[in-house]
């Protein structure tokens, strides 16, 4: 019986890129050097940074880097390894924080946002019928 030898699939760019770019970044954070360091920094500063700058105290789940040590497809150790470079965050204002890097806009955000857009239509509405 003939047997077809199917092609292997394309592998798209970016799909290659993303994979990279993971393990790089795995491999920064699994470092030894990186989890010695963020220990440490956790045990010195276990309340969100964010948070305090607002009066609130919140316990910290991550660390945040204030610059990315990461850029294209490489570490910069440096930058990964600098305890200046650091902050510890919780989890809301971590995320919080790459959203508005990334551009995106919260839940909450938006719904502020179109209560603002509701009340001027209202009171632009209530002078057109005066």
């Amino acid at each position: 019986m003939p047997t077809i030898n199917k092609l292997p699939k394309k592998q798209r760019n970016t799909q290659r890129n993303n994979t990279d770019r993971r393990e790089l970044r795995q491999k920064a954070y699994n470092s030894t050097a990186w989890r010695k360091l963020r220990l440490s920094y956790m045990k010195q500063h276990p309340v969100c940074e964010e948070c305090l700058k607002n009066g609130k105290v919140t316990a910290a789940d991550s660390i945040h880097h204030k610059k990315s040590p990461f850029r294209g497809n490489d570490v910069n150790w440096t930058l990964l390894l600098d305890p200046d470079n650091l902050e510890s965050i919780c989890r809301e204002c971590h995320a919080r924080i790459h959203n508005e890097e990334s551009g995106h806009i919260s839940p909450k955000e938006v719904l502020r946002q179109l209560e603002e857009l509701l009340d001027e239509t209202i009171s632009d509405e209530e002078l057109e019928n005066k």
